[in-house]
């Protein structure tokens, strides 16, 4: 049996390199040329989209509206720009991923929100028997970073709770 020499070898693996495929070759012309949105033959316009964020928030299961907690957050007057986030972690929990979490752009106050496990960063199943919510107020819009000019509220409550009021202020008040 004859071993293949080093400079075989490398032109083999130049070779098997150099074949190089786009993404146009991936596919069939067919696939490629596919519409996104499948329309009724006749239809003027393409169907309407479900509305999506805060207020619509993903489809929810049973148990996930079971869970989901409603309330509102109130602003002090002339509070300034930024991203609110809202977090739920479970009751005592002081770090590690939250349970769910929603991200909106400038708010307007008062708030209402309804946060549960449709919002969740990873599929953990239902929410523990106390949770903590945490609203903050972010300026740079960084939920790894917090400002001293930062406003946060907290509230514990039990999963399906409603008319939870969270109060933005000062982290130092």
């Amino acid at each position: 049996m004859r071993i293949p020499s080093f400079t075989t070898l490398a032109l083999l693996l130049l070779a098997a390199c150099s074949q190089r495929v786009t993404p146009e070759e991936e596919f069939a012309q067919q696939e490629r040329e596919r519409p996104l949105i499948q329309m009724e033959p006749g239809a003027a316009t393409a169907p309407a989209l479900p509305a999506t964020g805060p207020a619509a928030g993903p489809a929810a299961g049973p148990e996930d509206a079971a869970q989901t907690i409603r309330g509102t957050i109130e602003a002090p007057a002339g509070t300034g720009s930024g991203v609110l986030f809202l977090f739920v972690r479970a009751a005592g929990a002081t770090g590690g991923p939250p349970l769910a979490v929603q991200r909106i752009p400038s708010p307007s106050f008062p708030l209402e929100f309804a946060i549960g496990p449709q919002d969740a960063m990873m599929d953990g199943g239902p929410f523990p028997e106390r949770v903590t919510i945490e609203a903050r107020l972010d300026g740079d819009g960084n939920a790894m970073t917090e400002g001293p000019e930062d406003l946060s509220a907290r509230a514990e409550a039990a999963p399906g709770a409603t008319n939870i009021g969270l109060a933005l202020a000062s982290q130092g008040a």
